[in-house]
């Protein structure tokens, strides 16, 4: 279940709690400053990333710091249920890792970081010897 489909799900149903379900409805009020699932997405993932402070982080999305708290308190539990239930929550010991690398399917490349793509050749120079970096014939 992706991140819109389980808000969308949030917003219908509501959540248990108790034994009672509490129905989250519109009773009016102030129109919200993240209406669109990518923004919210976005919001939640640029502090993850991130992690500004709150002060900055509402100045960036133009809101109150005490909104940035409450969004970042909701759309991380959000975000975490979504990956939880999609079974993408990073590993947390190696038993797991083990678990989710046999899942994964071999892969045919690799990433060669050796080579940049400098040269490096010892010069003499009039002076002393020093190393010149020269850069190479790479297409």
């Amino acid at each position: 279940m992706s991140l819109s489909c389980y808000v969308c799900h949030l917003a219908k149903h509501g959540r248990k709690r108790h034994n009672r379900v509490n129905a989250i409805q519109a009773k009016g009020g102030r129109k919200p400053i993240l209406t669109k699932h990518e923004d919210r997405l976005l919001f939640i993932l640029f502090y993850l990333k991130t992690y500004p402070l709150q002060e900055v982080l509402a100045h960036l999305f133009g809101m109150s710091q005490g909104q940035a708290h409450f969004l970042i308190y909701q759309l991380s539990r959000i975000l975490r249920e979504t990956l939880k239930r999609m079974d993408h929550l990073p590993a947390r010991t190696s038993e797991e890792m083990i678990r989710k690398l046999a899942e994964e399917e071999p892969q045919d490349f690799a990433v060669d970081g050796t080579r940049d793509g400098f040269s490096a050749r010892k010069t003499p120079t009039a002076k002393s010897d020093s190393l010149v970096v020269r850069k190479g014939n790479t297409p």
